[in-house]
Formats: structure tokens, C-alpha cells, sequence
């Protein structure tokens, strides 16, 4: 018996949206109300990073579906044409007790069996031949082989990752179980269908379609799968119409994993197209098919469209309703995009982090702050982490090994994707950089590697950091990157961020505000950036992209001729290490800007990147102090309190070096630094120096 798929951590927006969907109203409505039963139902697109849980929630979602007609297929398993994607997922809605027939289908697919080929030129025996195979395809449909196979098939079948029957065999599968009555009246409306209104007879139009499916003209390939597309839903709309029909009470749920690959993108929109169609030329309101997909990139969604550079409009998974969704339709739409509701997957809150880490040993969560500020809640990402952290902390130099855990080798069976390609063993850090970006050409990661030495990656396409590398790359990077969902809200930089308390209390305006603040700006997020920054810093001065010195000098260069850039100017000054003039500067604004205002530009400026941010041999204290005396020593003699201030919060940026994480080791540095200043510094505001200090000090209950 299959397990029953684990359940994510802060999805219960999702699974409430699904499942308001999935439920259908027992009496019609009144016009206007959504609650009706063939109300409009969304394609539900969750999107999210690789290692967000998009596949786990899914089958969470199928699991609870179970007792209803419920179908998946998972795109990255292999290219299929639109028409084979509803094939499989009619026989997977089939296999459920009083499960919707799909009569119109079935006779389509015998038609398009690629061992049938019918000779147009011979009206008669054309349609003769097709009709013995109607038969067979009945006769086989009611024998004891077929139930066997459809029913070990129906158990494997997850998600559409085993090869399911072709057409012919598809078709007699459809048809299994059905009584002798039942399956002439099925059979009969079927074939029916194909006449109608389409201006000729049944039999004519399917010999026509046997012969469109042996064409490899985009047309003919296009029109077969459209009309056996439109027979799939029209089949769903017919089951539900009829009395007593199957799950009336629900919904059929279909998940579609990885649809931004095998042409799963294509194949929604071609049955929304069809959808559209059949609303329009019979009425009735909507068919009864819930499609919840996902995707990695926000690019396989095509609508509705944002101004951002995503393109798109993503919803908030804490908000997510079909409420939301409704708010969101136009009035009078343009086009199919209104029917997508594209929601963001979060990542996991520390609390969560916590949670996972008791469920690995006792001790795990003493780490969690350390794993949630580095990986920012990425859910595989924390997983790993969390594995290697339980080999670490309850080791006698916990602390130490922990600073050095991107460096460990990763955990888990060796394979291939644990080596590099020199063949050596990856580190988590270049394990974790490989998984995130496992489908990103090289070029591409090396262009958004030397991204990552700017705040935000808008100014980094936009100035001379690029020079060199394709003007494909340097024109598409921004929006490629936001598609991946790997753009976010850049952080608000204060003590909240260094290991202290307190975060967004520093003022935005009035007189006590920078004059110059940052602007508010998309930034790579915080876990690939670091990741990202290890990549750039490892590169040497000869090789084909900029190195560490030659990134940074560029983007100074660049800010330092823009008029209120003076900020990032200076943090790139102190990426290259050039703490002296930085110290400097910050000691001039101690007596012409608010003390509030420098604190600001004190935090702005610190959140530069370092080269070598982690030195698991020593402490960060003594690091601090080591750094100091080495990049300034002019300041260190005459203003030591702020060259270690600049030097400390410089490195408390990364967690790795706010160890142990009850009391961080910089934070007394940091604290008697504050008061050093408050109590030598005339000009500065002493209690709000003061103030801060407080913030990196612990206080006994």
C-alpha cells in the first residue's frame, strides 16, 4: 500500500483554496453567486523555487482527492502531444468507483491508433475497418485482461512517470467494466458527437481525423488535438450533466507537475482554449475539471500579467483563496490569461525550521537560527543543512564545525550528483549551488555569479558589469532570474540583521531620516546570493569573467559618478577592502548627520560582501579585531571603537559568524563599540548610540 505523502508546513491556504474549488455547491445558485456547482474554476498554478515541495504538496493533494475522480501526470517524465496528456488522465479518472466514461474519447483514440491506417481513397472499407476496430476495441475493454491491467496500471500511475498504453489499448481500457447495455449507449453517444453540427457523418469525420493524425503538418497535429482534447472535456461535462453522474459532489482533480517542461504549459492552454469554446457554443456554465499544476519558473504562466519583471502576477500562499482569484477576473477579458491563479510556495519560518529539526535529533533545534538565517526557510535547503548540522552538534566543538558547514561534503549516498566534474567530492555549498540552478545554462550562471556583487541585480545589468558577455545574456538575465522566483524584497538592514534585536525601527522620513536612503530594489535572495558570492570570490584575475576585484571596482566605478549612489559606492569600497576610507567617511557623518541617519548609513554600508566571510579557526570577535588593524590601521589607532564597529557588523552579517546562537560572539564587540562611541563622540546622540548598544546585549530574566 503507497505511503501517504508527507504534508508540508504553512500550506493551509493552499489546501483550503483547493479544496473550496474541489467541493461543489449541491444546489444551483442564484445568478451571480460563485458558490454555483459549474461555477468558474482556476488553473491553480503553484509555482516554486526547485526544493520548495511543489511535487510533495501535490501528492499531499492527490492523497486527500483519493476518494474522488483524481488524476495526475507529471510533464518532466517525457514529451507528449496534448491529446496522449488527456488520454492518461481520462484513464486515471476512470479507475475510480462511478468514475466519469469517456465515450467521445474513446472512439477518438481508436481513430488515431497509429496502427490504423485507413485508406481514404475507400470511403466504404474506411469505414468498415473503423467500425471492427470499434468492436474490438468493446470486446477487449470487457475482458478480464483489461480490468487486470487497468487496475495494476491505476496503482502505478501516479503521476504519469510509467508508460501508460497507447491508443488502442488506451481506448479498450476506457471502456472497461461497462455492461452490455450500458456500453452500446456509451458507445452510440460517443460516436454520435463526432456528426452533430460538424457537417458530416460520424464515421466520415473519424476517418478524416485517422488520416490528420498521420500528418506531421502543425496544423493537422493541432486540429487532432484539439477535437480530442474538446471530446475530453465535453465527456466530463456530460458525465456530470447526467443524473445521478459520477462525483457530482466533487469536482475532478488533476495535478500536473513540472509544466514549464514537456509542453505542459501548451497543453492548459489548449484546454482552456477548448474550454472557452464549449462554454460559449453549448452553455451550462464551466466543465467540472480542477487542474492544479507547477512550475519552477513563472514564465510557463501566461497570465495575468504584472509590470514587474516576472511578468506576472504571483499571490501570496498565506492569502490565496478563490475569493482572491475572483477579485483579480476582468470584467470584460481580453484574452484566456484571467483563468490562471499563479501562488507563490513559501518558505518555511523559523518556528517551522524548528519543528523539522526535533523530528532529526533532540538537539538539531540549538541550530536553527543558524540554518533559518542561511537558508532563508528553503525547504530542501534546510533539509540538507539540518543533516549536516545533526553531525556537528554534539561534538565538543560544535561551534567551530558549524561555521565550516557549507565546506563539509554533503550528505546522504554518493552519486553524481554529489561530484563535481573534476570528479572530487562537492561541498554542501557547491552541492546546494548546482541543485538550485540545475537547469540554467553556464553562461548564464556565470553572468548572474558576477550579479551577485552588486545590492541589486537591476543595477548590475544596468551598468558595465556585464561588458563581455553576450547581449543575450545581459538583456534577458533580470527577467530570467525574477522568473525563477529567485528575486525578493532586499532586507531591512539594522540590528535585526547583525544578531541583535529589533527590525524597521530606524526612520524612513522626516529629520531624523538619511538623506540619501537606498532605493527600494528586487535583490537576489539571500541564500543563492551567498552561494552565488562563493562562486565569484573562488574565481582568479585571468579568468574569462570578472573576478572579486574587477566586479566590485566596476559597479564603485559606476555608482560613484551617479548623483545619491554615494551609499552603495562606499559598501563596494569596502568589499575590496578598503577599510580605511570607509572608517573615514563614517567618522565624518558622526557629526553631520542625525544619529539615527548614520546608524542607517553605519548599516547600509556594512552589508557590503566580504571575500572571505567565515574563518572557522577563529573566533569573529578576534577577527574583527585582526581585520581592523590590518585594512585600517590609521583608524584603529585613532578611532579604534568604530574601525572595530565597521569591522564587526562587516562580518555579523553572515550567521556563520553569530555563533554561539544564545549569545553571539560579535555582539559584545559590537555592543561595547555603540558605547565606546556614545561616550567619546560629542557630536552623536549619546542615548540613541546608547540604545543601540542595548540591542546586542542579553539580559537575564
Amino acid at each position: 500500500m503507497p505511503d501517504t505523502p508527507r504534508r508540508l508546513l504553512g500550506v493551509e491556504a493552499i489546501e483550503d483554496l483547493v479544496r473550496d474549488c474541489w467541493v461543489r455547491a449541491r444546489t444551483p445558485a442564484q445568478q451571480g453567486d460563485f458558490r454555483r456547482p459549474d461555477r468558474e474554476l482556476p488553473v491553480i498554478a503553484l509555482l516554486g523555487r526547485h526544493g520548495s515541495g511543489k511535487t510533495s504538496l501535490l501528492r499531499h493533494l492527490a492523497h486527500r482527492a483519493s476518494t474522488a475522480p483524481q488524476a495526475g501526470h507529471d510533464f518532466a517524465a517525457g514529451a507528449l502531444r496534448p491529446h496522449e496528456v488527456v488520454a492518461r488522465l481520462a484513464f486515471r479518472l476512470s479507475l475510480t468507483p462511478k468514475g466519469p466514461r469517456f465515450p467521445r474519447l474513446t472512439h477518438g483514440l481508436v481513430a488515431v491508433d497509429p496502427d490504423l491506417r485507413l485508406d481514404v481513397a475507400s470511403p466504404d472499407r474506411a469505414r468498415r475497418e473503423l467500425e471492427k476496430r470499434m468492436r474490438e476495441a468493446r470486446a477487449r475493454g470487457a475482458g478480464l485482461v483489461a480490468d487486470a491491467l487497468s487496475e495494476g496500471v491505476g496503482l502505478l500511475n501516479d503521476l504519469g512517470v510509467i508508460p501508460v498504453p497507447g491508443a488502442g489499448l488506451m481506448a479498450a481500457l476506457l471502456l472497461r467494466g461497462l455492461g452490455p447495455r450500458l456500453l452500446n449507449a456509451s458507445s452510440r453517444a460517443g460516436l454520435e458527437w463526432y456528426g452533430g453540427d460538424r457537417g458530416q457523418p460520424a464515421l466520415d469525420a473519424l476517418v478524416a481525423l485517422n488520416e490528420r493524425s498521420r500528418s506531421e503538418q502543425p496544423a493537422d497535429m493541432h486540429r487532432v488535438d484539439r477535437l480530442l482534447c474538446e471530446a475530453f472535456l465535453a465527456d466530463l461535462r456530460a458525465a456530470y450533466r447526467r443524473p445521478g453522474g459520477a462525483g457530482r459532489e466533487r469536482n475532478c482533480l488533476v495535478v500536473l507537475d513540472n509544466i514549464d517542461r514537456g509542453g505542459g504549459a501548451r497543453f492548459l492552454a489548449l484546454l482552456l482554449e477548448v474550454r472557452e469554446s464549449l462554454i460559449q457554443r453549448e452553455g451550462g456554465g464551466c466543465d467540472p475539471l480542477l487542474a492544479v499544476a507547477t512550475s519552477s519558473t513563472a514564465r510557463a504562466v501566461p497570465g495575468p500579467f504584472d509590470p514587474g519583471p516576472a511578468g506576472l502576477r504571483i499571490s501570496d500562499a498565506h492569502r490565496a483563496s478563490y475569493a482572491d482569484w475572483r477579485s483579480g477576473v476582468p470584467q470584460s477579458p481580453a484574452d484566456a490569461s484571467w483563468w490562471w491563479y499563479a501562488v507563490q510556495l513559501p518558505d518555511l519560518t523559523a518556528g517551522q525550521v524548528s519543528r523539522l529539526a526535533a523530528a532529526i535529533d533532540p538537539q538539531l533545534p540549538e541550530a536553527t537560527p543558524l540554518v533559518h538565517r542561511l537558508t532563508y526557510g528553503h525547504p530542501w535547503s534546510v533539509l540538507r543543512m539540518q543533516r549536516a548540522a545533526a553531525r556537528m552538534i554534539d561534538q565538543p566543538d560544535a561551534d567551530e564545525r558549524l561555521r565550516g558547514i557549507l565546506d563539509s561534503g554533503p550528505v546522504g549516498p554518493e552519486s553524481t550528483a554529489t561530484r563535481s566534474a573534476a570528479g572530487g567530492r562537492l561541498t554542501l555549498r557547491q552541492e546546494s549551488l548546482r541543485y538550485l540552478l540545475q537547469d540554467m545554462e553556464a553562461e548564464q550562471l556565470a553572468a548572474l555569479a558576477t550579479c551577485a556583487a552588486s545590492r541589486d541585480i537591476e543595477s548590475a545589468v544596468n551598468s558595465t558589469l556585464l561588458t563581455g558577455f553576450p547581449d543575450r545574456i545581459r538583456e534577458t538575465l533580470l527577467e530570467e532570474t525574477a522568473g525563477r522566483l529567485w528575486l525578493v524584497p532586499s532586507l531591512t538592514e539594522d540590528a535585526g540583521t547583525r544578531g541583535g534585536r529589533g527590525c524597521g525601527y530606524l526612520p524612513t522620513d522626516g529629520r531624523t531620516a538619511h538623506p540619501q536612503p537606498l532605493p527600494e530594489a528586487l535583490v537576489l535572495q539571500p541564500w543563492l546570493w551567498l552561494l552565488l558570492l562563493r562562486e565569484l570570490a573562488d574565481r582568479g584575475p585571468d579568468g574569462p569573467y570578472p573576478d572579486w576585484d574587477a566586479a566590485h571596482q566596476r559597479l564603485h566605478d559606476w555608482h560613484a559618478g551617479r548623483e545619491g549612489h554615494q551609499l552603495s559606492a562606499l559598501s563596494h569600497q569596502l568589499s575590496l577592502g578598503q577599510v580605511e576610507s570607509v572608517v573615514a567617511h563614517l567618522e565624518d557623518g558622526l557629526s553631520s548627520l542625525p544619529t539615527e541617519a548614520w546608524l542607517y548609513e553605519l548599516y547600509a554600508v556594512t552589508a557590503a560582501p566580504m571575500r572571505d566571510p567565515v574563518d572557522a579557526s577563529v573566533s569573529a570577535s578576534h577577527r574583527a579585531d585582526r581585520l581592523a588593524r590590518r585594512l585600517a590601521p590609521e583608524a584603529f589607532r585613532r578611532h579604534r571603537a568604530l574601525a572595530l564597529l565597521v569591522t564587526a557588523l562587516w562580518l555579523a552579517v553572515d550567521p556563520r559568524n553569530r555563533l554561539p546562537s544564545a549569545r553571539p560572539d560579535l555582539n559584545f564587540t559590537i555592543s561595547a563599540s555603540f558605547r565606546d562611541l556614545a561616550l567619546h563622540t560629542p557630536d552623536a546622540n549619546g542615548a540613541v548610540l546608547r540604545s543601540e548598544a542595548a540591542r546586542y546585549e542579553s539580559h537575564p530574566i
